[in-house]
């Protein structure tokens, strides 16, 4: 029983994950429009810097191929988009911003958790 993955399993998550990451990465240039049709969602300077920082982090863990990366980007996602979801009142600091911004972090962060659970090895079933 090998405890690593194959190798074509190996490059499928890392596909994958580079495929969210550059997502992640390119939705933060949803704050650099201006122009109302194509703005399906607003999103704030500091919510486009966290999209763009954790897109290069989750892409560095697939490049790496340290999937603990992948795991530790999308939890933050996770945590930053719900908890502007749970302050949608509050508009201090840096949780202001767009709640449809922060849906979509939360989605991104659930796609990359995902993605690190399909990356661990599965066991034989005997």
């Amino acid at each position: 029983m090998s405890a690593t993955p194959s190798t074509g399993s190996t490059a499928l998550w890392r596909t994958r994950g580079l495929i969210v990451a550059g997502f992640t990465a390119l939705s933060s240039l949803f704050s650099l429009l201006d122009y109302t049709p194509l703005q399906f969602i607003s999103v704030s300077l500091v919510q486009a810097l966290v999209l763009v920082v954790l897109g290069a982090v989750a892409a560095l863990g697939c490049a790496l191929r340290m999937p603990a990366l992948l795991l530790a980007a999308g939890a933050i996602l996770i945590v930053v988009g719900l908890v502007r979801l749970v302050t949608y009142d509050a508009t201090i600091g840096i949780i202001s911003g767009s709640v449809n911004a922060a849906a979509l972090m939360t989605g991104l962060g659930t796609a990359l958790i995902a993605i690190w659970i399909t990356s661990r090895p599965m066991p034989k079933s005997s």
